[in-house]
């Protein structure tokens, strides 16, 4: 299939995709087309799809969805894990960074990426991997769909027609996934002690936002003292005694979102 960036050469197997997410409703509509006429165009052997919070540190998992992912698929997930709840990858920096589709092609692309992060993908057998999704317009939040062990060359073309195709599937996603338990429970099960103020939500941001103390408070235009005790009242009300711990429950509740200065 070649589609060389051009419109014309969408065949009519991707347009029948278009159309079929269009009818999702439920996660068996999805099903049948992940495992179906997505899978005829976009050959791939085992695919992942959900949604979560984003930072720069990495990304928080909150709802998602798998089809036929091997043991070997979870263990590098759990490789990826960070001690504060974030996954985090080369692959999934660089989709931050420049919100296009990416790709890794085993045996020709380990020169671009870290040995350290090569190393671990190979070892659980990751190979041929092509990833893209959509970020709302807070910048917080995700989908996210990830193709693996593709059987042959991953490029520019796949990547074409995954970003074709991504905006699509991302509503049929947020429909679909509604039913869907949040990933460990976290919505709903957290709590909140006591509602933030404005200015605690804003700080909350800039804490997800890895600033440090002096940098958030010339940005908020406050002393260090004052954002000292904002913070210490936010750790109270979401009952937690550090800042990687207060971001991961903000995402667990919900409440990170822009300043309102940025908001407005």
């Amino acid at each position: 299939m070649t589609f060389a960036n051009d419109p014309e050469h969408i065949d009519k197997r991707t347009m029948d995709i278009i159309v079929q997410c269009a009818k999702v409703n439920e996660v068996s509509d999805f099903s049948l087309i992940a495992e179906g006429s997505l899978r005829d165009v976009m050959p791939h052997e085992m695919m992942i799809c959900g949604i979560g919070g984003v930072s720069k540190q990495g990304n928080f998992v909150r709802k998602f969805l798998s089809f036929d992912c091997p043991i070997e698929a979870y263990e590098y997930y759990e490789a990826m894990l960070n001690s504060d709840g974030r996954v985090n990858s080369p692959l999934m920096q660089k989709w931050r960074d420049t919100q296009e589709p990416v790709y890794f092609q085993s045996g020709r692309d380990e020169a671009t990426f870290p040995e350290d992060w090569v190393t671990v993908f190979n070892r659980y057998n990751m190979r041929n991997t092509i990833g893209h999704g959509v970020l709302d317009l807070t910048g917080t939040f995700s989908s996210y769909f990830i193709f693996c062990r593709l059987p042959g060359e991953v490029g520019p073309e796949q990547a074409f027609l995954l970003k074709l195709l991504t905006p699509h599937l991302h509503l049929a996603l947020t429909r679909a996934i509604s039913s869907v338990e949040e990933f460990h429970g976290v919505t709903g099960k957290a709590t909140l002690k006591k509602p933030l103020s404005d200015r605690q939500q804003d700080i909350l941001y800039w804490l997800h936002e890895g600033k440090t103390n002096w940098e958030i408070a010339k940005i908020l235009n406050l002393s260090e003292l004052n954002v000292k005790y904002h913070i210490d009242q936010i750790f109270v009300k979401l009952d937690v005694r550090s800042r990687v711990h207060a971001v991961a429950k903000a995402h667990e509740l919900n409440l990170i979102r822009p300043p309102r200065a940025e908001a407005e």
